[in-house]
């Protein structure tokens, strides 16, 4: 009898087969995000620097675009499923967000943009739980010539997309809880490179502190050899007369190149040039004076190269805040939506010793001050005085 089936009870097969002809078979999952949702799944599946986790990644996270209700949705879906893989650089940056618009640009060439722009105030924002905060005002810039200081905290603004050279009305908060400032502002059209690398140019100048001569550069971006060779061509001639060097790798993005090193390698020699009158033309193509590397948490990727090597080497003193820890190797993605995934496809070391995570300590640590600076700018500060007090050191 235990081998019997009682007549009135159907077979389990035929169970499920009713269930399916009731039910219909599971639906295929539909909706506008499904596509770019699976296309990052497979993205992260093959080209994820780990394997393993790439695979277990991918089998959880199987069709998470269904479930996305719009495009603002599915970024931030994206981004807390990437943000379990635990790495840098990979992170989704919608279509029409700065980091879209900066990423076209720093990937052009790669990625066969014929054109790549945005509409600027010349400044770089940031967003922390207090309020919207100006955290670098570019040098000759929309903002600075509206007056905008560091540190000011945005109130209310109608939109920039648009309004190319359109006088803008915002308002800022200088001073915690006094009244706002109503200041104008007139946007541009700019290619983020190009603006980069014209903030990289305004920032150059020598300061008189503490009786020395310090020259000052702000790489922003360090994402392409013209960086590089701007810097050089200041070291040559409109720093010549500096007796140190403050280079600001804070926030922005990366992309130092390893050469990059070369400009201040010691062990580059100089030369005299000696004419028949007896007349000596010395001559360096490096620079030999000494350096403050001011970095941050927001300090990246090759940034964070270039920082641990001068450190290492004792070519330079770093002061500021200890530096992001994101030294992955990113690859940009398109998606079939516009969107733009930023994959981490490589682990990097530095001289055998892997960043990832930990980042590069500074010597020197100094807090931010940002939310209502009135322009002040403490860690610069402390840099120029580390700078000043090292002439005569070396």
């Amino acid at each position: 009898m235990g081998h019997q089936r009682m007549w009135g009870q159907p077979p389990r097969w035929a169970v499920v087969a009713c269930a399916l002809l009731a039910t219909g078979a599971p639906a295929a999952a539909s909706g506008p995000y499904v596509k770019p949702g699976d296309e990052v799944v497979e993205f992260v599946r093959t080209r994820f620097y780990e394997a393993k986790k790439a695979e277990a990644w991918a089998a959880a996270h199987r069709n998470y675009g269904a479930a996305a209700t719009n495009a603002e949705d599915f970024a931030k879906r994206t981004n807390e499923a990437l943000a379990e893989l635990g790495a840098s650089h990979s992170v989704l940056y919608p279509k029409g967000s700065a980091g879209h618009t900066a990423l076209s640009a720093i990937f052009q060439q790669f990625l066969k943009l014929p054109r790549v722009e945005y509409t600027s105030i010349g400044a770089d924002l940031v967003a922390r739980p207090d309020g919207v905060f100006f955290r670098h005002v570019f040098a000759g810039g929309p903002a600075a010539r509206a007056g905008v200081l560091r540190g000011d905290r945005l109130i209310s603004s109608t939109s920039f997309e648009g309004r190319a050279g359109r006088p803008t009305r915002i308002s800022v908060e200088r001073t915690r809880g006094a009244a706002p400032l109503t200041l104008t502002v007139t946007p541009r059209t700019v290619n983020p490179k190009a603006e980069w690398l014209e903030v990289q140019r305004g920032s150059s100048r020598i300061i008189e502190h503490s009786g020395r001569r310090v020259a000052y550069q702000h790489l922003f971006s360090c994402a392409g050899t013209e960086h590089q060779e701007t810097l050089q061509d200041a070291l040559m001639s409109t720093f010549a007369s500096a007796e140190a060097l403050v280079i600001d790798f804070r926030d922005g993005w990366g992309g130092c190149n390893p050469d990059f090193l070369n400009l201040f390698n010691p062990l580059v020699p100089f030369f005299t040039d000696i004419n028949r009158e007896g007349q000596r033309n010395t001559r360096a193509t490096t620079w030999r004076k000494p350096v403050v590397l001011l970095v941050n948490g927001n300090s990246r990727s090759g940034k964070e190269m270039v920082a641990f090597a001068l450190k290492k080497h004792k070519r330079a003193t770093l002061v500021g805040q200890r530096t992001a820890g994101a030294v992955l190797a990113g690859a940009p993605l398109f998606l079939s939506n516009g969107d733009l995934l930023y994959l981490a496809v490589m682990d990097v070391e530095v001289e055998g010793v892997r960043l990832e995570g930990t980042g590069v300590d500074v010597d020197i640590e100094v807090p931010d001050a940002l939310p209502f600076a009135e322009g002040k700018d403490p860690q610069l500060d402390k840099a120029l005085d580390v700078a000043a007090s090292a002439v005569g050191r070396r």
